[in-house]
This record gives C-alpha cells, sequence and structure tokens, in this order.
C-alpha cells in the first residue's frame, strides 16, 4: 500500500552574521507580536501565516509560536563548492532598512542521514525555531512511501511524564517501559543549570546555552535507539503502530508546575517523528488515535477508574489494579481497533473513527489478531 508521509528534519543554521542573525531574530519576535493579536512588520506570506496561526490556535500570551515558512517562499539548496557551508536555506524576512520584505541565504547543517530525504523529497511550509540562542528549520518533507495493508497484531504506544513512551502488545500485553535514562538526563541538566545560574550569574547564561546543545544532542541519542527498538519489535510481530495523538495536550492541561514541567518538556513530538520515520523505512504503518480520556478509563470494562497515584489505575467496578501508563496504551490500542464492550463517549471521550479492522471474531483477549490497515491516512511498579 502506498502511502504519501511527512517526516520533519531538524536543520540548524550556523555562522550567521550579525545582520542575519538580528533580521532572523527580528521576523521571530514580530511573527510572536502578531500571532498574539498584535500589529508588527512581517514577510507579507509570514504575515498571512501568523493571522492563521492566531485564528486556528489562540495561542496562550505567554507561549512562543514557531514562525511558519511557507513552501513557495523559502528554499533548501545544496552546494556542494561552496566553503562556508554545502546546505543554504532561504529565510525570508522583512528587511526594516528597505521598508519591505526580503530573503537571506543562511548556512545550514543537515544530518547526514537524512541528506537523501531533503534532496528527493517535497518540501512542504516548515517552521522556524529558536533554542537556547540557536535557529533551527524544522523541514517538513513529504515522501511516498510502501507499507504493509495486513497485520498480526497491534503495538500501542502511550507516552506520558513518568514515561515517554509505554509500548504494550494486545495480543498478549506484553509491556515495555522507555524513558528512565531520558528523564535522568534531563534532570541532569535541569540542576546543572540551576546551579551555574546561582554560581556565575554573569557567564551562567552563556554557559547554559554550551550545556543545553550537550542535553540536546544526548536526549536525541536516546531517542533515536528508543525508536529503533520499536520499530525492531513491531517488525518481529509483524505489528501495526498505534500512538495516542497528544496534540492537545499543552492546552488547557494545567496539573501544576511540577507536572507541566514534567508533561510540557519531554520530547514527544519528537520521538514520534522518529519512529514514524523508522517504521514507514521498515514498511510499517503508524497510525495516530484520539488519546483524550484513556488513562481514565478501564481498559477490561471500559468503565471511568480512579488514579490513586501517577502510576497506578485502579478500576472500582472489574478491581482491575494495574500500571496506569499500561492501561493507557491498551485502551489506545483497543480504540484503534474498535473493540471496547461499550463506547468511551460515556466517560467523556469522542471515539475517533477507527483505520485498522478486525477480521477474526471479537473476545476479550485474543491470542492472535489479524489486522488489515484501510489505505485512508488518518507511580506503582511496572508490570513488564
Amino acid at each position: 500500500m502506498q502511502r504519501n508521509v511527512s517526516t520533519t528534519v531538524r536543520v540548524k543554521l550556523h555562522s550567521l552574521t550579525n545582520r542575519k542573525a538580528d533580521l532572523l531574530a527580528r521576523e521571530y519576535e514580530a511573527f510572536q507580536t502578531e500571532v498574539h493579536g498584535g500589529d508588527a512588520d512581517l514577510y507579507s506570506a509570514t504575515d498571512q501565516q501568523a493571522s492563521k496561526v492566531q485564528r486556528q490556535k489562540d495561542p496562550n500570551p505567554d507561549t512562543e509560536q514557531p514562525v511558519v515558512l511557507r513552501n513557495d517562499v523559502f528554499d533548501v539548496t545544496y552546494d556542494e563548492d561552496t566553503v562556508l557551508s554545502s546546505w543554504w536555506v532561504k529565510v525570508p524576512v522583512y528587511d526594516p532598512e528597505r521598508g519591505r520584505g526580503n530573503s537571506i541565504w543562511c548556512p545550514a547543517h543537515v544530518p547526514q542521514k537524512d541528506e537523501q530525504l531533503v534532496c528527493e523529497g517535497d518540501i512542504r511550509d516548515s517552521e522556524l525555531v529558536r533554542r537556547d540562542g540557536e535557529w533551527y528549520v524544522h523541514l517538513v518533507v513529504k515522501r511516498s512511501v510502501t507499507v504493509q495493508d495486513e497485520y498480526d497484531d497491534v503495538l500501542a504506544i502511550d507516552m506520558g511524564a513518568r514515561w515517554v513512551a509505554t509500548c504494550t502488545f494486545l495480543s498478549d500485553r506484553k509491556t515495555t517501559f522507555y524513558g528512565e535514562e531520558v528523564r535522568r538526563i534531563r534532570e541532569h541538566y535541569k540542576q546543572l543549570r540551576k546551579f551555574i545560574g546561582k554560581a556565575k550569574p554573569r557567564q551562567g547564561q552563556q554557559v547554559v546555552e554550551r550545556i543545553g546543545d550537550a542535553e540536546t544532542r544526548k536526549v536525541d541519542d536516546r531517542l533515536h535507539k528508543i525508536a529503533r527498538q520499536i520499530v525492531e519489535n513491531a517488525e518481529e510481530r509483524n505489528a501495526v503502530i498505534v500512538v495516542g495523538d497528544l496534540g492537545r495536550i499543552r492546552k488547557d492541561n494545567d496539573k501544576g508546575r511540577y507536572i507541566n514541567d514534567k508533561t510540557h518538556k519531554m520530547p514527544f513530538a519528537r520521538l514520534l517523528n522518529y519512529i514514524e520515520y523508522k517504521a514507514h523505512d521498515a514498511g510499517i504503518e503508524v497510525q495516530l488515535v484520539e488519546e483524550y480520556d484513556t488513562s481514565k478509563t478501564c481498559n477490561r470494562c471500559a468503565c471511568e477508574g480512579v488514579r490513586a497515584t501517577q502510576g497506578r489505575f485502579e478500576c472500582p467496578e472489574c478491581g482491575l489494579d494495574d500500571n496506569a501508563d499500561k492501561n493507557g496504551a491498551l485502551n489506545i490500542g483497543k480504540r484503534a481497533l474498535g473493540k471496547f464492550s461499550k463506547p468511551l463517549s460515556e466517560a467523556g471521550a469522542v471515539l475517533a473513527q477507527p483505520e485498522t479492522q478486525v477480521i477474526v471474531d471479537r473476545d476479550d483477549e485474543p491470542a492472535n489478531l489479524s489486522v488489515s490497515v484501510g489505505s485512508t491516512p488518518s507511580g506503582g511498579t511496572p508490570r513488564r
């Protein structure tokens, strides 16, 4: 089955002149003003995108939004003959000296593993992002891949604050928890930044920016390893991968400073991007399903349960007592199959239209699953 899929490639801009850096910063700040209801001078196409973001997302005033780069006004090119960089990105900006829109060519670093994809794929609307004083372009590349349309199992993934990914097979409920090392790395650098800020108030910011790059590299390496292991496990069982969609996790989801810090800063989008990229290369389908309320609902009887602690789920109706993230992953998998004994909408959720079909008789705990994928895209102690 052929699928058109989009992959995000993280491209870092480097060796910027002062003028180019100032123009990028000016465009970025002007975009923030526009998306939060203000008025600022922007490149005309970018100004249109800012209005669209403001209407569709209505972002919170204290959040920064990536600058949307329309694919018809920016470009990516490769030139092996230039000394400074082989890769260049043309970024549209408003030039106050000229009083109109302009474009600047910025030297860029494209990860070697993604160079062929960028060369051969179709570049779509992308994003300009600022992180720790550095500039990145998140290139969205569209490509055609061939994925299977018949599977023997479902690998369901729940992403959360405690574990970056909890993966459960529906056939036998074998569960693997990923993310302990990611949490350890993030906590280490969080404490390090606090210490540096107190010990060296004048020089601390520069040091923080340097260690931010080190943290990103280490977390990124671990995310790649997690994604590769997930895809290899799915290949072994010929399983379709189903992931809970966390697109709304940051909107109207204030659970206190401690939980917000753990949840809102976890690299869910990056991990999902890596899983999709590696799975599609392996010919495996990845589907997103509505995640809402899967953490509150019992995977056994579909009744609303109790979260006595962050890691434990208990059902007052059927007596289920299990790891909360495992319960959520099973709900995500079953939601994709439409296997709930009664609709989750009774617990306040809206059922997603299933994109998979079970072609064996339904039962509570099937020993084997045979799944056909449609062509339309769409605290407790863990028990391992």
